[in-house]
């Protein structure tokens, strides 16, 4: 949890990752300086944002995400993590990424500042290895409807952002991986009895059917039979929180690869256990990412 001070000692303004790794306390993502201004990110920068995260995801090259993040190496659990904060000006997101973990998973918590726990929870399957790269947001998710004109910081749906651009480009390279991303909502505000009654809710972010025993039905029976909760699925289950304007959720549709997207919604009750338990925490993440198997 020292990562804005250790970047303060090593020169906030780097522009280069350097030659030797610190020692870091994981997670840092609490620390990263939070953005006040979202920059929309245009149509060149989402090139020069998916080439440049697939040149890191495919040979551990900063190439050009120093134009737009401060970067270093650390050490964590004697593996080498690079660490990429978002300049405050831009509101783009924090990454972490262990090139050598095998473990082809994408950890996303997108809104951290509003989807309470989200973030600490993700935190936690950061710190025990359960994701090779680990994303969350720099910016509340509505912080550019006070611009002017307005834009959209909701790095999930926003039709270009960061996180795209890094999911994109991880997918590319890891063809069989898998993208968690981890949302909270409110089960007052739901308009369905089935979504009122729902404590998590799985998608993969598309209004298609699968068959039985894909990996979102082991998902559900693993979380039921941890938690003792109603887990259901979209669409077939409950008709809402289905993250089909997720912009990670829609790539993968194009690529016919949404089943490798996993949409997790969960009741504020769910996240506060989850925040408060870290062995269930852990287990809930194997869950979701399949560790469990």
């Amino acid at each position: 949890m020292r990562y804005f001070k250790l970047l303060c000692v090593i020169g906030f303004a780097m522009q280069t990752l350097p030659s030797h790794a610190e020692t870091v306390d994981l997670p840092w993502y609490d620390n990263v300086p939070r953005s006040d201004y979202y920059e929309r990110v245009s149509t060149p920068n989402q090139s020069t944002l998916e080439a440049s995260f697939l040149s890191l995801f495919r040979n551990g090259s900063n190439g050009g995400l120093t134009e737009f993040y401060q970067l270093q190496t650390a050490n964590w659990q004697e593996q080498e993590v690079i660490l990429a904060a978002s300049n405050a000006n831009l509101g783009w997101g924090a990454v972490g990424y262990r090139h050598s973990n095998s473990n082809p998973v994408f950890l996303q918590a997108p809104h951290r500042y509003f989807d309470l726990h989200t973030g600490a929870i993700a935190d936690v399957g950061w710190q025990v290895n359960l994701a090779q790269v680990y994303m969350t947001n720099s910016i509340h998710r509505r912080a550019g409807q006070d611009q002017k004109p307005k834009v959209n910081s909701d790095i999930s749906n926003a039709r270009r952002s960061a996180l795209l651009a890094a999911s994109e480009a991880w997918i590319a390279e890891n063809s069989e991986g898998v993208i968690v991303q981890l949302h909270g909502y409110a089960k007052s505000k739901r308009s369905t009895e089935a979504g009122r009654n729902a404590d998590i809710i799985l998608s993969h972010g598309t209004n298609e059917l699968f068959p039985q025993e894909t990996r979102l039905h082991s998902i559900q029976a693993c979380l039921t039979a941890l938690l003792g909760v109603n887990v259901l699925r979209y669409p077939d289950q409950v008709g809402e929180l289905g993250g089909t304007q997720n912009n990670v959720a829609q790539a993968l549709a194009d690529w016919g690869k949404s089943e490798q997207f996993i949409h997790v919604e969960m009741s504020r009750g769910v996240r506060d256990s989850l925040a408060a338990d870290r062995a269930t925490a852990i287990q809930a993440l194997q869950c979701m990412t399949g560790a469990s198997e």
